[in-house]
């Protein structure tokens, strides 16, 4: 399994760890960006993304990840908002984190669609579609959109999106070590 994560100036990493880290156990986790060179998370992270997105063919992308951080000039970026249009329009799953989930609404993708996010008034600034829901996590379709404290939950739905999980146990098991902290005796 393929999964892209979206990397951009100042992303927000600790919101995307958890689910980079399940997706991992699946197959590859490749980091995109839109321009080349070094890119600094906000915790200060130096990371050099693998692929430039427009290297991408769309049709290979089996899951897209949208951190948060400060998404002002992403949404100004047309070759961007195409590209999520073609994965929305495939099916693609797209999962978005805090302000991430902006670039979905500036993509005007949110129609007929509920969602969550952080910058809920960002949001409405850009677009009149879907409908927010006041909760951690909202997964309509192939469209997965949580705020920033819910990155454990988000990492576990990206997991049953992407029907990772072998069994319930499993699925089960991942929660207490993952969200209660309970190692398995």
């Amino acid at each position: 399994m393929k999964t892209h994560i979206l990397l951009f100036e100042g992303y927000v990493s600790f919101e995307i760890m958890l689910a980079s880290y399940f997706m991992k156990t699946q197959g590859d986790v490749i980091t995109v960006a839109l321009d080349e060179g070094a890119l600094r998370s906000y915790e200060g992270l130096s990371v050099n993304p693998d692929l430039m997105m427009n290297q991408i063919d769309p049709s290979t992308v089996e899951l897209l990840i949208i951190p948060g951080g400060d998404v002002t000039s992403l949404l100004k970026r047309e070759e961007l908002m195409d590209w999520l249009r073609i994965l929305n329009g495939q099916m693609t799953p797209i999962a978005a984190i805090c302000s991430g989930t902006l670039l979905l609404g500036q993509a005007q993708i949110l129609e007929d669609k509920s969602f969550t996010t952080n910058a809920e008034a960002q949001m409405r600034d850009i677009t009149t579609q879907g409908v927010y829901m006041n909760t951690n996590v909202v997964v309509d379709g192939h469209i997965i959109t949580a705020k920033a404290n819910a990155y454990v939950d988000f990492g576990i739905e990206v997991g049953k999106v992407m029907n990772i999980y072998s069994s319930t146990e499993d699925l089960e098991e991942t929660i207490e070590v993952f969200k209660y902290f309970k190692a398995k005796p």
